[in-house]
Protein backbone atom coordinates (compact mmCIF):
# COMPACT_ATOMS: atom_id res chain seq x y z
CA UNK A 1 0.00 0.00 0.00
CA UNK A 2 2.82 2.42 0.88
CA UNK A 3 4.49 1.66 -2.45
CA UNK A 4 1.29 2.34 -4.36
CA UNK A 5 0.69 5.60 -2.49
CA UNK A 6 4.26 6.82 -3.01
CA UNK A 7 4.10 6.00 -6.70
CA UNK A 8 0.69 7.62 -7.02
CA UNK A 9 1.85 10.77 -5.24
CA UNK A 10 4.75 11.27 -7.66
CA UNK A 11 2.53 10.74 -10.69
CA UNK A 12 -0.22 12.93 -9.22
CA UNK A 13 2.22 15.82 -8.81
CA UNK A 14 3.17 15.55 -12.49
CA UNK A 15 -0.51 15.45 -13.50
CA UNK A 16 -1.21 18.50 -11.30
CA UNK A 17 1.50 20.50 -13.06
CA UNK A 18 0.25 19.54 -16.50
CA UNK A 19 -3.42 20.04 -15.63
CA UNK A 20 -2.66 23.43 -14.09
CA UNK A 21 -0.99 24.55 -17.31
CA UNK A 22 -3.81 23.27 -19.49
CA UNK A 23 -6.37 25.00 -17.25
CA UNK A 24 -4.54 28.31 -17.52
CA UNK A 25 -3.34 28.48 -13.91
CA UNK A 26 0.25 28.38 -15.15
CA UNK A 27 1.71 30.08 -18.18
CA UNK A 28 3.66 28.21 -20.85
CA UNK A 29 7.01 29.36 -19.43
CA UNK A 30 6.14 29.53 -15.72
CA UNK A 31 8.09 26.31 -15.13
CA UNK A 32 11.26 28.35 -15.44
CA UNK A 33 10.46 30.01 -12.10
CA UNK A 34 10.34 26.57 -10.51
CA UNK A 35 13.58 25.65 -12.26
CA UNK A 36 15.29 28.59 -10.58
CA UNK A 37 13.82 27.67 -7.19
CA UNK A 38 14.67 23.97 -7.47
CA UNK A 39 18.22 24.28 -8.77
CA UNK A 40 19.22 27.12 -6.46
CA UNK A 41 17.32 26.29 -3.25
CA UNK A 42 15.52 22.98 -2.76
CA UNK A 43 17.97 20.63 -4.54
CA UNK A 44 21.08 22.04 -2.80
CA UNK A 45 19.22 21.72 0.50
CA UNK A 46 18.36 18.11 -0.35
CA UNK A 47 22.06 17.45 -0.97
CA UNK A 48 22.96 18.89 2.44
CA UNK A 49 20.26 16.88 4.18
CA UNK A 50 21.35 13.66 2.48
CA UNK A 51 24.94 14.08 3.63
CA UNK A 52 23.83 15.06 7.13
CA UNK A 53 21.47 12.12 7.66
CA UNK A 54 23.40 9.28 6.01
CA UNK A 55 26.71 7.72 6.99
CA UNK A 56 28.81 8.03 3.84
CA UNK A 57 31.44 5.30 3.93
CA UNK A 58 34.47 6.22 1.82
CA UNK A 59 35.11 2.51 1.24
CA UNK A 60 32.26 2.74 -1.26
CA UNK A 61 34.42 4.84 -3.59
CA UNK A 62 33.70 2.23 -6.24
CA UNK A 63 30.04 3.25 -6.22
CA UNK A 64 31.03 6.88 -6.80
CA UNK A 65 33.29 5.84 -9.67
CA UNK A 66 30.53 3.72 -11.22
CA UNK A 67 28.13 6.66 -11.00
CA UNK A 68 30.56 8.85 -12.92
CA UNK A 69 31.47 6.27 -15.57
CA UNK A 70 27.79 5.40 -16.05
CA UNK A 71 27.08 8.95 -17.17
CA UNK A 72 30.24 9.74 -19.10
CA UNK A 73 30.58 6.65 -21.33
CA UNK A 74 26.93 6.56 -22.53
CA UNK A 75 27.13 10.19 -23.60
CA UNK A 76 30.21 9.46 -25.72
CA UNK A 77 28.58 6.32 -27.13
CA UNK A 78 25.45 8.25 -28.13
CA UNK A 79 27.62 10.96 -29.71
CA UNK A 80 29.47 8.39 -31.81
CA UNK A 81 26.33 6.44 -32.72
CA UNK A 82 24.31 9.45 -33.88
CA UNK A 83 26.94 11.16 -36.03
CA UNK A 84 24.63 11.17 -39.09
CA UNK A 85 21.63 12.61 -37.21
CA UNK A 86 20.75 16.35 -37.12
CA UNK A 87 22.46 18.35 -34.40
CA UNK A 88 19.19 19.00 -32.53
CA UNK A 89 18.43 15.28 -32.41
CA UNK A 90 21.96 14.40 -31.30
CA UNK A 91 21.93 17.01 -28.56
CA UNK A 92 18.55 15.85 -27.28
CA UNK A 93 19.63 12.21 -27.17
CA UNK A 94 22.94 13.04 -25.49
CA UNK A 95 21.39 15.23 -22.81
CA UNK A 96 18.20 13.25 -22.14
CA UNK A 97 19.66 9.80 -22.71
CA UNK A 98 22.30 10.09 -19.98
CA UNK A 99 22.55 11.01 -16.27
CA UNK A 100 20.13 9.87 -13.58
CA UNK A 101 17.35 11.46 -11.52
CA UNK A 102 18.58 10.37 -8.09
CA UNK A 103 17.72 13.00 -5.46
CA UNK A 104 14.21 13.74 -6.69
CA UNK A 105 13.25 10.21 -7.70
CA UNK A 106 15.47 7.19 -7.03
CA UNK A 107 16.32 8.13 -3.44
CA UNK A 108 12.73 8.56 -2.15
CA UNK A 109 11.48 5.58 -4.16
CA UNK A 110 14.20 3.12 -3.08
CA UNK A 111 14.11 4.16 0.58
CA UNK A 112 10.34 3.67 0.53
CA UNK A 113 10.78 0.15 -0.86
CA UNK A 114 13.87 -0.98 1.08
CA UNK A 115 14.11 1.32 4.12
CA UNK A 116 16.15 4.38 5.08
CA UNK A 117 19.42 2.45 5.21
CA UNK A 118 19.23 1.83 1.48
CA UNK A 119 19.78 5.54 0.89
CA UNK A 120 23.54 5.41 1.55
CA UNK A 121 24.66 3.59 -1.67
CA UNK A 122 22.07 5.56 -3.64
CA UNK A 123 23.61 8.86 -2.52
CA UNK A 124 27.15 7.58 -3.12
CA UNK A 125 26.15 6.70 -6.70
CA UNK A 126 24.68 10.18 -7.02
CA UNK A 127 28.00 11.80 -6.08
CA UNK A 128 29.54 10.34 -9.23
CA UNK A 129 26.41 11.01 -11.25
CA UNK A 130 26.37 14.65 -10.11
CA UNK A 131 29.69 15.44 -11.76
CA UNK A 132 28.06 14.95 -15.16
CA UNK A 133 24.45 15.55 -14.17
CA UNK A 134 24.85 19.02 -12.65
CA UNK A 135 27.16 20.44 -15.32
CA UNK A 136 29.41 17.93 -17.08
CA UNK A 137 26.88 16.62 -19.59
CA UNK A 138 26.04 20.16 -20.71
CA UNK A 139 29.71 21.13 -21.00
CA UNK A 140 30.67 18.00 -22.94
CA UNK A 141 27.66 18.16 -25.26
CA UNK A 142 28.43 21.79 -26.01
CA UNK A 143 32.05 20.92 -26.70
CA UNK A 144 31.24 18.03 -29.01
CA UNK A 145 28.33 19.57 -30.93
CA UNK A 146 29.18 23.29 -30.71
CA UNK A 147 25.66 24.13 -29.60
CA UNK A 148 26.87 27.60 -28.64
CA UNK A 149 26.89 29.61 -31.91
CA UNK A 150 29.73 31.77 -30.59
CA UNK A 151 31.99 28.82 -29.76
CA UNK A 152 34.00 28.68 -32.96
CA UNK A 153 34.90 32.36 -32.67
CA UNK A 154 36.20 32.08 -29.10
CA UNK A 155 39.82 31.94 -28.07
CA UNK A 156 41.09 29.06 -25.93
CA UNK A 157 40.98 31.28 -22.84
CA UNK A 158 37.39 32.32 -23.54
CA UNK A 159 36.35 28.70 -24.03
CA UNK A 160 38.04 27.79 -20.75
CA UNK A 161 36.09 30.50 -18.93
CA UNK A 162 32.81 29.29 -20.46
CA UNK A 163 33.51 25.70 -19.37
CA UNK A 164 34.48 26.80 -15.86
CA UNK A 165 31.38 28.99 -15.58
CA UNK A 166 29.12 26.07 -16.50
CA UNK A 167 30.51 24.18 -13.51
CA UNK A 168 30.82 26.84 -10.82
CA UNK A 169 27.53 28.51 -11.72
CA UNK A 170 25.70 25.25 -10.92
CA UNK A 171 24.68 25.60 -7.26
CA UNK A 172 23.97 21.85 -6.78
CA UNK A 173 27.38 20.98 -8.24
CA UNK A 174 29.05 23.50 -5.91
CA UNK A 175 27.13 22.02 -2.98
CA UNK A 176 28.28 18.49 -3.83
CA UNK A 177 31.90 19.68 -3.91
CA UNK A 178 31.50 21.38 -0.52
CA UNK A 179 29.88 18.28 0.99
CA UNK A 180 32.63 16.01 -0.36
CA UNK A 181 35.31 18.30 1.11
CA UNK A 182 33.55 18.22 4.48
CA UNK A 183 33.24 14.45 4.24
CA UNK A 184 36.96 14.00 3.50
CA UNK A 185 37.85 16.40 6.32
CA UNK A 186 35.61 14.55 8.76
CA UNK A 187 33.55 17.66 9.53
CA UNK A 188 29.93 17.06 10.52
CA UNK A 189 27.17 19.36 9.36
CA UNK A 190 25.92 21.38 12.38
CA UNK A 191 22.47 20.52 13.72
CA UNK A 192 21.03 24.04 13.23
CA UNK A 193 21.98 23.89 9.53
CA UNK A 194 20.15 20.57 9.18
CA UNK A 195 17.08 22.02 10.87
CA UNK A 196 17.18 25.06 8.61
CA UNK A 197 17.43 23.18 5.31
CA UNK A 198 15.00 20.35 6.11
CA UNK A 199 11.75 22.14 5.06
CA UNK A 200 13.30 23.21 1.75
CA UNK A 201 14.79 19.76 1.10
CA UNK A 202 11.46 18.07 1.79
CA UNK A 203 9.84 20.25 -0.89
CA UNK A 204 12.34 19.19 -3.56
CA UNK A 205 10.60 16.07 -4.86
CA UNK A 206 7.16 17.67 -5.02
CA UNK A 207 8.35 20.83 -6.79
CA UNK A 208 10.45 18.79 -9.22
CA UNK A 209 7.48 16.66 -10.26
CA UNK A 210 5.23 19.73 -10.56
CA UNK A 211 7.85 21.36 -12.79
CA UNK A 212 7.99 18.28 -15.02
CA UNK A 213 4.22 18.40 -15.44
CA UNK A 214 4.35 22.09 -16.31
CA UNK A 215 7.04 21.44 -18.92
CA UNK A 216 5.28 18.48 -20.47
CA UNK A 217 3.52 18.67 -23.81
CA UNK A 218 2.45 15.64 -25.80
CA UNK A 219 4.51 15.65 -29.03
CA UNK A 220 2.75 15.65 -32.39
CA UNK A 221 5.72 16.05 -34.70
CA UNK A 222 7.02 12.73 -36.01
CA UNK A 223 10.66 13.68 -35.43
CA UNK A 224 9.90 14.56 -31.79
CA UNK A 225 8.17 11.22 -31.22
CA UNK A 226 11.11 9.41 -32.82
CA UNK A 227 13.67 11.27 -30.70
CA UNK A 228 11.68 10.51 -27.56
CA UNK A 229 11.51 6.82 -28.46
CA UNK A 230 15.27 6.74 -29.08
CA UNK A 231 15.90 8.29 -25.65
CA UNK A 232 13.75 5.63 -23.97
CA UNK A 233 15.73 2.89 -25.72
CA UNK A 234 19.06 4.47 -24.80
CA UNK A 235 18.07 4.80 -21.16
CA UNK A 236 16.91 1.21 -20.89
CA UNK A 237 20.09 -0.06 -22.53
CA UNK A 238 22.29 2.07 -20.24
CA UNK A 239 20.32 1.00 -17.15
CA UNK A 240 20.71 -2.70 -17.95
CA UNK A 241 24.47 -2.34 -18.55
CA UNK A 242 25.01 -0.32 -15.35
CA UNK A 243 22.87 -2.72 -13.30
CA UNK A 244 24.84 -5.72 -14.55
CA UNK A 245 28.13 -3.93 -13.82
CA UNK A 246 26.96 -3.13 -10.29
CA UNK A 247 25.71 -6.67 -9.66
CA UNK A 248 28.76 -8.53 -10.99
CA UNK A 249 31.72 -6.13 -10.76
CA UNK A 250 31.43 -4.01 -7.62
CA UNK A 251 33.70 -5.43 -4.87
CA UNK A 252 31.10 -4.74 -2.19
CA UNK A 253 28.48 -6.53 -0.14
CA UNK A 254 25.57 -8.12 -2.07
CA UNK A 255 23.02 -5.78 -0.47
CA UNK A 256 24.92 -2.71 -1.69
CA UNK A 257 25.34 -4.16 -5.19
CA UNK A 258 21.63 -4.85 -5.34
CA UNK A 259 20.69 -1.29 -4.34
CA UNK A 260 23.07 0.24 -6.90
CA UNK A 261 21.67 -2.06 -9.60
CA UNK A 262 18.15 -0.83 -8.83
CA UNK A 263 19.35 2.79 -8.81
CA UNK A 264 20.57 2.32 -12.40
CA UNK A 265 16.94 2.38 -13.55
CA UNK A 266 16.36 5.93 -12.29
CA UNK A 267 14.65 8.10 -14.93
CA UNK A 268 15.80 11.14 -16.88
CA UNK A 269 17.45 13.79 -14.75
CA UNK A 270 15.69 17.06 -13.97
CA UNK A 271 18.93 18.75 -15.04
CA UNK A 272 18.57 17.21 -18.49
CA UNK A 273 15.20 18.87 -19.00
CA UNK A 274 16.72 22.21 -18.03
CA UNK A 275 19.74 21.79 -20.32
CA UNK A 276 17.58 20.69 -23.26
CA UNK A 277 15.37 23.72 -22.72
CA UNK A 278 18.34 26.09 -22.53
CA UNK A 279 20.32 24.82 -25.49
CA UNK A 280 17.73 23.32 -27.86
CA UNK A 281 14.43 24.97 -26.81
CA UNK A 282 12.85 21.51 -26.56
CA UNK A 283 11.90 21.66 -22.91
CA UNK A 284 8.35 20.44 -23.49
CA UNK A 285 9.57 17.33 -25.27
CA UNK A 286 12.11 16.73 -22.49
CA UNK A 287 9.36 17.07 -19.87
CA UNK A 288 7.12 14.57 -21.64
CA UNK A 289 10.05 12.18 -22.14
CA UNK A 290 10.81 12.38 -18.42
CA UNK A 291 7.19 11.64 -17.54
CA UNK A 292 7.09 8.55 -19.76
CA UNK A 293 10.47 7.42 -18.48
CA UNK A 294 9.45 7.99 -14.85
CA UNK A 295 6.46 5.66 -15.21
CA UNK A 296 8.65 2.98 -16.81
CA UNK A 297 11.29 3.43 -14.08
CA UNK A 298 8.74 3.15 -11.28
CA UNK A 299 7.43 -0.15 -12.59
CA UNK A 300 10.90 -1.63 -13.14
CA UNK A 301 12.28 -0.43 -9.79
CA UNK A 302 9.24 -1.73 -7.93
CA UNK A 303 9.64 -5.13 -9.58
CA UNK A 304 13.36 -5.28 -8.83
CA UNK A 305 12.83 -4.29 -5.19
CA UNK A 306 10.39 -7.19 -4.84
CA UNK A 307 12.49 -9.74 -6.76
CA UNK A 308 16.21 -9.08 -6.21
CA UNK A 309 16.29 -9.49 -2.38
CA UNK A 310 15.26 -13.12 -2.87
CA UNK A 311 18.44 -13.69 -4.92
CA UNK A 312 20.84 -12.56 -2.18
Amino acid sequence: MDLALQTGALLLAIVMGYAGKRAGFFGAKDYRLLQTLIFNVTLPCAVILSFAKNDHDLRMFWVILLGFVSTLIPLLVIYASTRRAPKASRGFQMLAGTTFNIGSFALPVITTFLGAGAGVPVVMFDIGNAMMCAAGSLVLTNLLLHLDPNWDGMTAAQRGRVIARNFYSSVPFDMYIVMIVLLLAGIAIPGPVVTLVTPFANANTFLSMIMVGMMMEIPHDRSDVLDMAKVQVWRLAVAVCVALAAWYLLPLAPQIRMIVAITAFAPISIFSTKFVDQTLDRGQLAGFSLTVNAVISLLIMAGLCAWLPALL
